[in-house]
């Protein structure tokens, strides 16, 4: 028997809609990826996601929190 991994990215934006208070978004790709750079690049180029700086900490936001930050 063989297990595989595969990666998941979440949306680090705060949510006061959801119940604990961050977004519940999930990135991630149906084909196996090596890395987390790999798979940001994919989901950013793809789907709509992006990686920012904001107020000094790097986060991952998914496409409806990455249109509210520009």
């Amino acid at each position: 028997m063989a297990a595989d991994a595969y990666l998941v990215i979440c949306c680090d934006a705060p949510d006061p809609d959801e119940t604990d208070g961050r977004c519940s978004a999930e990135g991630h790709w149906p084909v196996r990826v090596r890395t987390h750079t790999e798979l940001r690049r994919l989901l950013r180029t793809d789907r709509g996601w992006s990686r920012r700086r904001i107020d000094g900490q790097l986060l991952d936001l998914c496409p409806d929190h990455a249109e509210e930050t520009r």
